[in-house]
């Protein structure tokens, strides 16, 4: 459409609103000629008169000329519009204006005149909701404001929206910008603007629902984002309502769905591996201070983590056997952070997370050596009671003098790991309790959840 094509009907647009107002108007040059309106002195000299006389036709008309007047000054004031108190205000001060009078009591002008007061204030009662209507449907009500938003991603803006209001978009990059509209609800690509540095445009909504206004900055640079609606209704002017997003599980396919490194935790013993190790005195007698561990690594495994609890006592404990439970829980409330899944050098990611999250509560006076050994002839000397000085294992992941603990051993390109462990007490038993799960990469999917509140 042309611009003087829309000019035009703008204008005629105005025009009919301005029609509208005209029996304000009309009624207010009405009352002046009719000697509504009167000096300040007239007026002081009248108010004995409109005490005394309070009832009177007089004293009614000019009760109407005010309340005309009041109302014709705030209709025309745009700041009446912008909210809801406002407006409430100009539709009781409508519903206050009524012309009351006994028609036996006047005379043939009088009554003419009341009669034209009543026409005309009838159709101030037509003309002013659709006034109200108008400003406050054709304001632009603010959703997204963020005059410098610094953009480093994709970034998207959920705005709920109904049949009948108009969309409206500023956005102003620094540099292009690909800018795209999404009904979140029928899954479909609304509109979309590519390569933009100025996006000024309006889209008439069609159905109720979730939009997104999608921005893909194409690097590192300042947006001015102003996104705002006209409403279909007075009243939906004034309840706007708001979208929450929460992270769900999602799946290959899905609606704007994200891939991200994830892990799948296998348990790699049906129950905790529970075994004594006798205090070296008493093992000269029977019982053994040592003991060794297999621990079988699943294909394509690239960490085993582990549960050590080391007690003084024997009785098992209720948390016993739910190492791989909690590990599950923990994993599937914290990776919607987006900690990466393998941390490099040993930093804080989701892993290290995971197991500082399900440490085994120690005590105090039961510790023991644990050796990590990844060849089986090794861990076989161990067993038959070699010194574990003359035998290789792993120096980073063995621990001497460990309590209860939980760990994660490198396990890529093994099919087995062996564990052992050693009581160097010479007179106390330590009860052990080893738990283990298996963390391989794998594929997830993350979807957005739009909760309309």
């Amino acid at each position: 459409m042309h611009i003087s094509q829309k000019s035009s009907i703008f204008a005629r647009k105005i025009a009919f609103v301005m029609k509208r107002t005209l029996f304000l108007i009309a009624l207010s040059a009405f009352f002046m000629a009719c000697g509504g309106s009167k000096s300040s002195d007239e007026q002081s000299a009248s108010q004995t008169e409109t005490v005394t006389n309070e009832g009177s036709f007089e004293s009614e008309c000019r009760k109407v000329y005010q309340q005309v007047d009041v109302l014709q000054r705030k209709l025309a004031d745009p700041q009446q519009y912008a909210t809801q108190q406002g407006v409430e205000e100009l539709q009781k001060l409508d519903q206050e204006l009524t012309f009351h009078y006994n028609a036996a009591e006047l005379d043939s002008a009088e009554y003419a005149k009341a009669r034209q007061i009543d026409s005309l204030i009838a159709e101030a009662h037509k003309s002013i909701p659709y006034v109200i209507q108008q400003n406050v449907c054709n304001t632009p009500h603010a959703l997204i404001l963020k005059p410098e938003e610094l953009l480093t991603e994709t970034q998207s803006y959920p705005i709920y929206l109904e049949r009948g209001d108009k969309l409206m978009l500023h956005i102003e990059t620094e540099k292009p910008a690909d800018i795209r509209i999404y009904n979140t609800n029928s899954h479909q690509l609304l509109k979309s603007y590519v390569g933009k540095k100025l996006v000024k445009d309006s889209i008439s909504i069609q159905f109720s629902a979730v939009y997104l206004v999608e921005i893909n900055p194409k690097g590192r640079q300042y947006a001015n984002i102003d996104i705002a609606y006209k409403p279909n209704s007075v009243n939906r002017a004034f309840e706007t309502k708001t979208v929450e997003t929460r992270e769900v599980e999602g799946q290959k396919g899905d609606f704007r769905v994200k891939a991200i490194p994830g892990i799948k935790m296998k348990n790699l013993f049906e129950e905790p591996r529970k075994f004594t190790l006798r205090g070296q005195l008493k093992a000269a007698f029977s019982g053994s201070y040592r003991a060794i561990v297999a621990v079988p690594v699943p294909q394509g495994a690239n960490d085993i983590l582990y549960s050590l609890r080391i007690s003084t006592n024997e009785p098992d404990r209720a948390s016993d056997g739910k190492f791989h439970d909690n590990m599950e829980t923990s994993y599937k409330r914290i990776k919607m952070l987006g900690l990466p899944v393998y941390e490099s050098h040993g930093g804080a990611g989701i892993i290290s997370t995971l197991l500082g999250e399900n440490q085994p509560k120690r005590e105090e006076d039961a510790y023991i050596n644990m050796y990590v050994f990844f060849n089986s002839a090794q861990a076989k000397k161990f067993q038959d009671g070699v010194d574990p000085a003359k035998l290789q294992y792993s120096i980073d992941y063995s621990t001497m003098g460990t309590q209860s603990c939980n760990g994660r051993i490198p396990s890529k390109g093994y099919k087995t790991i062996y564990l052992g462990f050693l009581n160097e007490r010479m007179r106390y038993n330590n009860y052990v309790w080893l738990e283990a799960v298996s963390a391989v990469p794998n594929t997830e999917y993350l979807k957005t959840e739009y909760i309309v509140k």
